[in-house]
């Protein structure tokens, strides 16, 4: 017995099949640790369940917005889905899906409520759009051209400096809006803000503002909705008259005329408060020595020590005019000297 198996395991072709039986074996084992729970893991795949929540999806507006002006319409809305994980994840993927709202045109003008919902989405998912129904007014758009103001605050101009008139590159604004709110329009402006104790021009671009009679700003568009601003900043001249006065003692049986060659103004240059008090700039002709009409040249005195004055001088024509008291005095003098010299002739 013991002489058979010996001859037994020493049998070539005995040996061979035990090796190919424990081959499979081991193959089998390990094609099941490796692809049977593979496969297992996959079909729990496909059939697990899935809930996922987007947040900040934009709205489209399915609606003529070049006629239509909607508001009420909230600006993003939270989608949940739930379904088959593998859908769920080749829909994230893809984001080939749009909120959007029913067709708005066929409703008009008016206060309507209205549905949101998904399209280009699978029909193995389920979703729930937060919120679903909203309140909106439609209301037909309205354009009106309008000019714009300027708001500068000219108290921010160092004193001895003044602004000029503002320069814009758009006078005019289109303003589109539904009609309601285009009738409350009060004022359209840009604003120019600035440093204080201004010295220089002005260059900024700025955004038009539209707003009611309480000072609200309305929800319109603006085109352009920018405006470049130019104002020139320069230094503060104020023009007065000059008054001429007349000093000195007059010649005997003479009197004066005089008036300020020109205009008979001068320009004063400096702080515009200060100014504010001078209405004229006095220039005073000594008259002693003038006997016949003369011009006379006279400098200009500031009257105050921090301004400018321009022209620093200014010519004045003098006119002299003999009284009737000096005329019968030399016709007085004219006999006495006739007399006199008939007297030697005799």
């Amino acid at each position: 017995m013991n002489k058979k198996k010996q001859n037994l395991f020493e049998n070539r072709w005995f040996i061979r099949i035990i090796s190919l039986l424990a081959s499979i074996l081991l193959f089998s084992y390990v094609f099941s640790e490796n692809y049977g729970l593979t496969t297992t893991n996959r079909n729990n795949a496909i059939s697990t369940t899935r809930n996922e929540t987007i947040s900040n999806l934009p709205i489209q507006v399915n609606m003529d917005t070049d006629r239509y002006f909607i508001s009420g319409l909230p600006e993003t809305v939270v989608l949940s889905l739930s379904g088959p994980e593998s859908v769920i994840v080749q829909t994230l993927s893809a984001n080939d899906f749009s909120i959007v709202t029913e067709d708005l045109n066929l409703l008009g003008s008016g206060r309507h409520t209205i549905e949101i919902k998904v399209v280009n989405l699978s029909d193995e998912l389920n979703y729930q759009i937060t919120p679903s129904r909203v309140n909106v007014e439609i209301e037909e758009k309205v354009s009106i051209e309008s000019p714009v103001e300027v708001s500068f605050d000219t108290s921010l101009v160092d004193e001895e400096y003044v602004s000029g008139e503002a320069v814009l590159n758009d006078d005019t604004v289109i303003v589109t809006g539904p009609s309601s709110t285009i009738d409350r329009i009060e004022r359209i402006y840009v604003k120019v803000p600035t440093d204080i104790n201004l010295t220089s021009d002005v260059d900024i671009t700025t955004v038009v503002q539209v707003e009611d009679g309480n000072g609200n700003k309305l929800n319109v568009s603006v085109e352009p909705q920018e405006i470049d601003v130019k104002i020139p900043i320069e230094p503060y001249q104020k023009k007065v008259p000059l008054k001429v006065t007349q000093t000195g003692t007059p010649a005997s049986g003479r009197t004066y005329e005089l008036s300020v060659i020109g205009d008979g103004e001068v320009d004063l240059i400096g702080n515009r408060n200060l100014l504010a008090e001078v209405d004229e700039v006095p220039i005073e002709i000594d008259i002693s020595n003038i006997r016949t009409d003369t011009v006379v040249t006279v400098p200009i005195t500031s009257p105050l020590p921090t301004v400018t004055v321009s022209p620093i001088e200014v010519q004045v024509n003098v006119k002299v005019e003999t009284t009737q008291t000096e005329s019968a005095a030399n016709r007085s003098s004219t006999s006495v000297q006739t007399i006199n010299k008939k007297e030697e002739d005799d």
